[in-house]
């Protein structure tokens, strides 16, 4: 399971150094892919097995189904973990998300997520009132 906050800078090449304890958690292989609301999110073999498994279980008549599905399949770049850590995440999805040199890499339970560091405050802001907000009770 991957959780936390970390503030990194891409280099020059687009690469993400990722953290020893969650680089361990992933392995060597990950699949880098387009996220929601403008990240892009990094999944495990088994993460990203599940991922399209759920994408291929749509229906493909479906004109919505159908587009989430070219968009998630057509964005995935697999990718390894090099020997310092990093992962290269691809200029095209890069620049696509608008990422970028700073970036705020977040820990979403069965991924990760790679958000502009700009763009993720913004979220942050426009949403936090969501786990913020108590519970209504439903008499």
């Amino acid at each position: 399971m991957y959780y936390g906050t970390y503030h990194r800078n891409l280099d020059v090449k687009g690469r993400l150094l990722i953290p020893s304890k969650l680089a361990d958690e992933l392995g060597q292989e990950v699949y880098v892919v387009r996220g929601h609301e403008g990240c892009l999110a990094i999944y495990d073999p088994a993460g990203f097995e599940k991922l399209m498994a759920h994408y291929m279980a749509m229906d493909f008549e479906d004109p919505e189904a159908r587009a989430k599905m070219r968009m998630a399949a057509s964005s995935a770049h697999p990718t390894k973990i090099d020997s310092v850590g990093r992962v290269l995440l691809g200029k095209q999805l890069l620049e696509d998300y608008g990422i970028d040199e700073a970036v705020t890499l977040i820990g979403v339970f069965d991924h990760l997520e790679v958000w502009d560091q700009a763009a993720y405050a913004r979220y942050q802001l426009a949403n936090g009132f969501a786990y913020d907000a108590p519970r209504r009770s439903r008499s």
